[in-house]
């Protein structure tokens, strides 16, 4: 009599491969109700895949341009910030300067002085204003500090100093100063203002003793076809004539001078001023328009955005039903086979013996 080896090694074998098919496929369904995309979407659509792939970059590229657009929208609001403060402490600076015309009290004076000088000194701190690292008024330098602070070391200081010995002859303390004529042939006070001192700020010295800005400004593109100026320069016309007329003021009021070329120092210093709030008022206009064209412009990106995102979705997207269907009956066949191959497991031929 012989007799032959009887085994469930077979059945197990195939219980295991069953198994590990289901596990493979359950969390493939799992992934797929919880992203609620295709787990592979090149095997499900096929050839539609580069047209997915396309979709996705495109929307990837407007909703680029559209976080660059917040960014620009806060350095933006920041710059009216600082112009605003700008323009206030320009609003001072006049009322201080209208106060003085005609007078020669010598408190009055200084206190009209400090006035200045405070305004002076907001000006400066707001045009050093910077964000995230960037200067707002460096024009494209964002990392080098716009505007050096007024003082009697400074650059802009020794040049008026300088200017004014070389024009009159002698220095600000020099007791001839009453003897300066108001206007007329030079030397006369007028004459040193707009012929002299003007000139200073106006031209090529403004960025020798002043600024340390670019003309160019900052442009960013908020949309596919469309750039605006986000930024401001140091060397606007307003802020020129802002440090022009509180230098003027600051350094010719208190100086033993004549009635006549006191008020000519103020009528100049207060026109100035007047220029200097009108150009910062337009600075803000422009930039005020660039934060219109950058709602608008991002409000349009994100139109298309979200029609590419539904053309996306109408491609990717899984039946979320079929799938959860899908991951119970494959949960119910992981279950059933555990159950199976643990009883194929329990068999043996002794307890049939």
């Amino acid at each position: 009599m012989s007799t032959a080896n009887i085994s469930n090694l077979s059945i197990q074998t195939s219980m295991r491969l069953t198994i590990r098919q289901a596990q493979n496929e359950l969390i493939k369904a799992q992934q797929e109700v919880t992203s609620g995309i295709y787990a592979d979407i090149g095997a499900e659509i096929g050839g539609a895949t580069s047209m997915v792939v396309d979709l996705t970059r495109d929307s990837l590229r407007l909703q680029a341009i559209k976080n660059n657009n917040a960014v620009s929208t806060q350095r933006l609001e920041a710059s009216q910030e600082a112009l605003d403060q700008m323009a206030k402490a320009a609003e001072e600076m006049n009322v201080a300067l209208i106060a003085l015309s005609g007078t020669s009290n010598l408190n009055n004076l200084q206190t009209g002085i400090q006035t200045i000088s405070n305004s002076l000194a907001t000006f400066t701190s707001m045009a050093n204003t910077s964000i995230g690292g960037e200067y707002l008024f460096s024009g494209i330098n964002t990392d080098v500090q716009p505007m050096t602070e007024y003082g009697d070391t400074s650059p802009a200081k020794l040049a008026f100093d300088a200017a004014f010995s070389s024009y009159f002859g002698f220095t600000q303390t020099d007791p001839q100063t009453v003897n300066i004529v108001a206007s007329g042939a030079a030397p006369s006070m007028e004459d040193f203002i707009i012929n002299v001192v003007e000139p200073m700020y106006t031209g090529t010295d403004w960025n020798t003793n002043w600024s340390s800005a670019t003309d160019e400004v900052m442009t960013s593109r908020i949309s596919q076809s469309e750039s605006v100026q986000t930024s401001a320069s140091a060397n606007s016309e307003g802020m020129r004539y802002f440090a022009l007329a509180a230098v003027v003021s600051r350094e010719l009021l208190a100086l033993n001078l004549s009635d006549g070329a006191r008020s000519v120092v103020t009528s100049q210093a207060i026109s100035y001023t007047g220029r200097a709030i009108n150009g910062i008022n337009s600075t803000r206009t422009l930039l005020g328009l660039s934060e219109a064209r950058i709602d608008k412009a991002s409000a349009s990106l994100q139109v298309q955005i979200d029609i590419i995102e539904t053309s996306l979705s109408s491609k990717i997207e899984v039946d979320a039903y079929e799938a959860s269907t899908r991951v119970n009956n494959l949960l119910s066949l992981v279950e059933a086979s555990y159950t199976l191959t643990a009883k194929i497991q329990a068999l043996s031929l002794v307890n049939y013996l």
